[in-house]
């Protein structure tokens, strides 16, 4: 029986007509939620719901679910299997179910999407508060546009603006479907440019193919909405050392901070700190709800003046001299230390008497880290899918991830771990509006 179900899931055409909660009880006995099948039928569910559908339209799940987890040989595969599907995927950029990356993170009021023309190309321009990015219309890919350049909304044909609308058409699907707006229509086949929370899709529909499909009752988001019985998909996040591209990546290029060797902070002798911050950088500016960072600029990072920090706040073997000024949040002055090239704050947070010195990350790394995986979480913690289990449930991930890399430095009963969670509290405790 393994080993049938094994070649069912291998075989689209076979897996259409399957027994999906056999298929479920296969997967989970199986354990291995990473391999390309397994991972695009428990996608394929997380997004859109355990619903009995037709196997046409569960062939459109499964496709957008290879589509948006980069399984385009298998994508392919379904398409051919099923050419009868309601609606098919040209491109998502999409965050599936226990994925935790920088990009797509489409939160709250904090975004705007247009359909833009650059040099007669045509774009999905993505604005949000770290800058704005450019996705090309026919293959989803990031594109680069130069500073400056103009961008003008790209016009609708005559048979786009007359083309049926997606929400007309019975299917189960996200909420976010019954929005899909059409970008372009030619000969019977319309294209829809769906926004979500969880990223962009662009779908295209046939006349055709849709000829005797029912239309009565319009999309039903209830699936998506209700969590299925059954396993996870794999939990997927960066991995390796940080890279210049994925600090841009994460913090938006033009919030960042690099220092020129020559123009580092006099004093400062830590090779890794020295290191990163010409190399990899910090974030010049990084905000969630509650706390921004601001990092200072490279002249101005230098040891606190006489008497800026008292001495009853220091720990023992800490002199202010140690210390250059990294820069400032609503918490206290953040600090590197010269030697070591560990981080502190100067704060109240977390300590019986007055304002000291708490120490809150081993090096400049994890500090960059710790706050690239608040963006990060931010989708999911806010958004959470219904198998990803709430807000609580994302937020411990992300709490068992730092604690990977830096065992006991977020544990809630140190004074460092205190800071951290007024910090994070923005994705743990709050909404995406901040309540």
């Amino acid at each position: 029986m393994n080993d049938e179900l094994d070649n069912v899931l291998a075989d689209p055409a076979r897996l259409l007509t399957a027994d999906r909660a056999a298929v479920r009880d296969h997967i989970e006995a199986a354990d291995d939620a990473r391999r390309v099948e397994h991972e695009v039928f428990l996608q394929a569910e997380a997004i859109f719901g355990g619903a009995e559908v037709t196997p046409a339209e569960f062939a459109s799940w499964l496709h957008f679910a290879a589509k948006t987890t980069g399984h385009e040989e298998y994508a392919e595969r379904i398409a051919a299997a099923e050419p009868g599907m309601p609606w098919r995927t040209v491109w998502a950029w999409w965050r599936p179910a226990n994925w935790f990356m920088s990009h797509p993170s489409l939160n709250g009021d904090y975004f705007q999407v247009h359909h833009r023309v650059h040099e007669d190309r045509e774009l999905i321009e993505v604005v949000e508060n770290r800058g704005s990015l450019w996705l090309d219309v026919e293959t989803g890919r990031r594109v680069a546009v130069p500073d400056g350049a103009e961008l003008k909304e790209a016009p609708l044909s005559p048979e786009a603006l007359h083309a049926p609308e997606l929400n007309n058409l019975n299917l189960s699907a996200p909420e976010s479907w019954e929005g899909a707006a059409v970008i372009a229509a030619e000969g019977g086949t319309t294209r829809h440019l769906v926004v979500n929370a969880h990223g962009l899709a662009v779908l295209e529909t046939d006349a055709e193919v849709l000829r005797d499909w029912p239309d009565d009752d319009g999309i039903d988001p209830t699936s998506a909405e209700e969590a299925y019985s059954g396993p996870e998909p794999a939990i997927r996040r960066p991995t390796g050392p940080l890279t210049a591209a994925r600090v841009d990546d994460a913090f938006g290029a033009r919030h960042v901070l690099r220092i020129p060797e020559s123009a580092l902070p006099e004093g400062l002798e830590h090779p890794g700190s020295r290191q990163h911050l010409t190399e990899i950088g910090i974030p010049a500016w990084w905000v969630c709800h509650g706390c921004e960072f601001d990092a200072l600029a490279a002249d101005a990072m230098r040891p606190p003046a006489d008497g800026a920090l008292s001495e009853e706040g220091l720990p023992d073997g800490v002199v202010a001299a140690d210390l250059i000024a990294l820069g400032s949040c609503e918490h206290g002055e953040l600090y590197v230390h010269r030697h070591d090239g560990s981080v502190h704050i100067w704060t109240k947070l977390g300590r019986k008497t007055g304002e000291g010195l708490v120490a809150i990350a081993p090096d400049l790394d994890f500090f960059t880290r710790a706050l690239e995986a608040v963006h990060r979480y931010s989708n999911a913690c806010w958004h959470p899918y219904p198998v990803e289990g709430g807000q609580d449930s994302v937020a411990q991930v992300f709490l068992e991830e730092m604690d990977e890399l830096a065992p006991g430095v977020f544990d809630p009963d140190t004074p460092g771990g205190t800071v951290w969670s007024w910090i994070y509290a923005g994705i743990t405790e709050l909404g995406v509006d901040g309540f």
